[in-house]
């Protein structure tokens, strides 16, 4: 199949990229192809040759959306539903990834597929509005959570590399979610290539009970400790997210994601975040 992929400078594009090339022909779409914030990104489709579009390329920082709500709108919305329709009119699938963050977090506990989203920030609130976009023109929608993976360094690679070089640790303690690993992504991408990409939304993540970003810092800590790189655990500091001034824009507390529709579409469960992580732990020290 030949998959054109938006925005392949950042961590999900480059890990779609890298990881469907040899079962796909993959045809890379960053933003000097094609610019979300034009009258009509999908010009840069025009002429290109592709059995699907992967869309996981946006305006990403709540800070900066809420700053910049137009923007915001114009990349996060506009432009996703009018890939979208350009998609369906010429018979090509449509692939496109939102978010966690559609949700309040008022509740504790997992988010379904089919829970009502009522999104924070102006973040969330234009994902939703893309989501609506893209399923109106047929298209599907993947949410996903707390993506950490090789191709760029997240929150485990900085508690990494701040317990091996004895800097102190913190983390926020009070904000829950599940870790989404893009080796895994990748294959339940293709999957869902594999299955026609059904219109719907499919929440994607690693499995397990909802965790904070203390947590997952903890279990940094505890693989170093396992492995002998650490000879005791260090202390981390429990932060709360009222306490952290440069989260400027508001965040959800509670948007960890149940994956049952992707658990059915793959026949199995996702495997849980500890072992995805381990996984991507032993490759960092590995190198």
């Amino acid at each position: 199949m030949r998959l054109a992929i938006t925005g392949t400078t950042g961590r999900v594009g480059r890990a779609l990229a890298n990881r469907l090339t040899g079962r796909h022909e993959i045809v890379e779409l960053p933003k000097v192809v094609l610019d979300l914030d034009s009258s009509d990104p999908a010009v840069a489709l025009a002429d290109l040759e592709f059995d699907a579009l992967i869309h996981p390329a946006g305006m990403t920082s709540l800070e900066a959306c809420e700053d910049d709500p137009d923007t915001a709108r114009r990349v996060n919305a506009d432009a996703p539903a009018a890939l979208a329709r350009f998609c369906t009119e010429r018979g090509k699938r449509m692939l496109a990834f939102s978010t966690d963050y559609v949700f309040d977090g008022r509740e504790p506990g997992l988010r379904t597929e089919s829970d009502d989203p009522a999104p924070l920030s102006a973040y969330g609130r234009t994902k939703r509005d893309g989501e609506l976009g893209v399923l109106d023109a047929g298209g599907t929608v993947v949410r996903v959570s707390w993506i950490f993976g090789p191709e760029k360094p997240a929150f485990p690679d900085q508690v990494l590399s701040d317990a091996l070089a004895g800097r102190p640790l913190s983390a926020i303690a009070d904000k829950f979610s599940l870790p989404t690993f893009t080796a895994d992504l990748a294959g339940w991408i293709d999957t869902l290539l594999y299955r026609g990409c059904p219109p719907e939304i499919f929440h994607a993540c690693n499995s397990g009970e909802p965790v904070s970003w203390h947590d997952i810092a903890r279990e940094v800590v505890r693989f170093l400790h396992d492995t002998g790189r650490l000879p005791a655990m260090p202390e981390i500091k429990a932060l709360r997210l009222d306490e952290t001034p440069f989260f400027r824009a508001p965040r959800p507390r509670h948007t960890a994601l149940a994956a049952g529709k992707l658990a059915d579409l793959l026949g199995h469960d996702p495997r849980n975040w500890k072992e995805a992580l381990r996984e991507h732990l032993a490759g960092r020290i590995s190198r």
